[in-house]
């Protein structure tokens, strides 16, 4: 340093301290920030009019100019004096920093978003943090405020409903016996029942032994009873009209009484891998021959053949995975409601559909809710797959017993009338 610059330095040190002339005003740190508010500035008397001081603000020396906005000679401009140190909030030219200049901007082409920018300015970073403090969403209360899965009001009692309509259909008789129709009308029978067949005591025990043709006939039409039953007492189906009571009957008969036998025959202690009980107290084996082949006809092996497939669907796909799966009532009178409630069905007006809809969600949600008050949430889920699935595979086994029905009529054997309009009738 040569001792011109020493000189310099330690007269703007000594003016800084206060250890000037005795009669030099002292300085403050608002004064070197704001030299408006010093003695020597334009507003301090010094400068007339509208003149702009020519007195250093820190030595009070001749000034040189503005540098980095306040009224300085070269000597204290030199001194250590940074931009920061002077006025943190201007730049070097004294205007107002703009806060969105100490963004670091991605400078490899990509376009920064408004949100990215705003997010920088330091009211917004406040605001988030202040948010922060009150976080409300569903992933901060997880913690401190589970959710409560137990069943409500509502779920339980749509449960409960379906358990005592289960109860009121399996428990009706006829107070006096009618006169049954082999062909009845079947708009007829949609309002009164009985015409298809009496309604005897469903007793699933296999008591009376192989079941023949007309045995297995008999309890198919009383099955077909149980669903027309079943439809006039679960709403919203009861309150529909006879048309679109059909089709629902026509769309779920089938897989819901195999649905319904395969669940009472597995309560009920059918053996293994071996009988099906049917509603009269007979029942179907490996050793059961519906169709007495009393004549080498190739029809009745067929028959007999197609017979037995469906008999052996219905165990594995069915009985098997219902006692697999130890399903209990609650849950069987569930899978029955979805299967009845289907809004997928043809010829059904646009205000049934919405009904059904909202029912069968109803039944749904109820079921899965009371899976979840049982089992935990892996458990439970996996759980209502598995009944779902338990309708599609109802589905195939009745798909299969349609085929029954199909080549029976395609080989000239007499089919039961009602049979084939519940089972065999597309429209």
């Amino acid at each position: 340093m040569t001792d011109t610059q020493a000189s310099t330095a330690a007269f703007a040190f000594a003016a800084l301290i206060g250890c000037g002339s005795p009669n030099q005003a002292a300085f403050s740190m608002e004064t070197l920030l704001k030299p408006e508010l010093g003695e020597f500035s334009p507003s301090g008397g010094n400068a007339s009019g509208g003149e702009e001081s020519s007195i250093c603000s820190v030595c009070c020396d001749e000034a040189s100019g503005r540098h980095y906005g306040v009224v300085a000679c070269f000597g204290c401009k030199e001194v250590g004096m940074e931009p920061d140190a002077i006025r943190p909030d201007r730049d070097k030219t004294g205007r107002q920093k703009n806060p969105r200049r100490n963004v670091q901007y991605d400078m490899t082409g990509k376009k920064m978003s408004i949100s990215s920018l705003i997010s920088e300015l330091p009211c917004v970073n406040k605001l988030k943090e202040e948010c922060d403090d009150t976080a409300t969403s569903p992933s901060s209360r997880s913690d401190s405020a589970p959710i409560d899965l137990r069943p409500s009001p509502i779920d339980e009692s749509v449960l409960t409903t379906l358990c005592e309509i289960e109860t009121i259909i399996m428990q009706l008789r006829d107070s006096h016996e009618t006169v049954q129709r082999m062909n009845p009308n079947i708009n007829d029978a949609i309002l009164k029942p009985s015409l298809i067949i009496n309604r005897s005591l469903l007793n699933f025990n296999g008591l009376k032994g192989e079941a023949n043709l007309g045995c297995v006939a008999a309890n198919l039409r009383r099955l077909v009873v149980l669903v027309v039953d079943y439809c006039n007492t679960l709403k919203p189906i009861a309150d529909i009209n006879v048309v679109e009571k059909l089709a629902l009957v026509r769309n779920f008969a089938a897989p819901y009484a195999l649905l319904f036998c395969g669940h009472h025959s597995v309560t009920n202690g059918a053996p293994m891998d071996d009988s099906i009980y049917l509603p009269s107290g007979h029942k179907l084996s490996a050793k059961s021959i519906i169709f007495e082949n009393k004549s080498d006809e190739k029809k009745y092996i067929l028959l007999d053949a197609k017979a037995d497939v469906v008999r052996r669907n219905m165990i594995e796909m069915l009985i098997n995975q219902i006692r697999k799966l130890t399903i209990s009532n609650t849950e069987m009178v569930a899978l029955k409601a979805i299967m009845a409630l289907d809004p997928n069905v043809r010829g059904l007006s646009n205000d049934t559909i919405n009904l059904l809809t909202v029912a069968r969600e109803s039944v749904q949600n109820a079921l899965f809710t009371h899976l979840m008050s049982r089992y935990n949430n892996i458990e439970a889920t996996t759980r209502f797959a598995s009944l779902l699935l338990l309708i599609s595979s109802a589905t195939k086994v009745s798909a299969s017993l349609s085929s029954l029905l199909q080549l029976s009529k395609d080989v000239s054997f007499e089919v039961d009338q009602i049979l084939e309009d519940i089972f065999l009738n597309e429209n």
